[in-house]
Parts: structure tokens; sequence; C-alpha cells
């Protein structure tokens, strides 16, 4: 895959809590700044979408919700249905739509 350079400055309270967090989760902080920045433009390109730890590594779930975006797409593969996936889920349709379009967009980390 390729990557492009960004750069950008903190106060130094924030640096060392990236620190902290970089070493609690055994990356560098260049990795877990950029994990960051990535995952937090997706959150604002795609509202309700958030992204979390899972056994697989990170995931892209419906905020608020404990559903995997890869799990409303496979229910929704079954049913066809934007309605019968939020029928099946018991949400608004928004959520749905919402998921769909993350998926769509990046299927692969669906």
């Amino acid at each position: 895959m390729s990557s492009a350079y960004v750069s950008g400055r903190v106060p130094a309270r924030y640096e060392r809590l990236v620190t902290k967090q970089a070493r609690a989760a055994r990356t560098s902080k260049s990795d877990l700044v950029a994990r960051y920045v990535i995952e937090k433009s997706l959150e604002t390109e795609f509202p309700g979408i958030s992204f979390r730890d899972s056994l697989s590594g990170r995931e892209a779930y419906l905020t608020g919700r404990r559903v995997a975006v890869w799990e409303v797409l496979a229910v929704h593969q079954e049913t066809q249905s934007v309605e019968k996936t939020a029928s099946h889920f018991r949400w608004p349709r928004i959520l749905i739509k919402r998921a769909l379009a993350y998926a769509k967009a990046f299927p692969r980390s669906a």
C-alpha cells in the first residue's frame, strides 16, 4: 500500500499521552497517530461509524452499537433489503444505510 507523509504539531502534554498509548498498543507513535488520523477522517466522512479493537484487529462498528459493519453487511446480503436488515437489528434504516455506505467505500475493511 502506498502512503503519503502528513505532519503536524501537538502540545507536549499530548505527545506524552500518544507515547503512553503507543507503548500500550505495542506500536510506534507514528503508526498510532496515522491510525488516529485515518479513523477520525473516516468517522467524519461516515457519521455513525466508529472504530474499536476486536480479536481480529481494528474494526468499523456502528457508533453506540455492539455490531460491526461487516455483520450488518452479512445480514443485508442475506435479506437483500435495507428494510429487512433494519427490522432484523430493530434499528432505523439510516443506520443500515450508513453501514452499507461505509462498506461500499471500503469493502476490504468492512
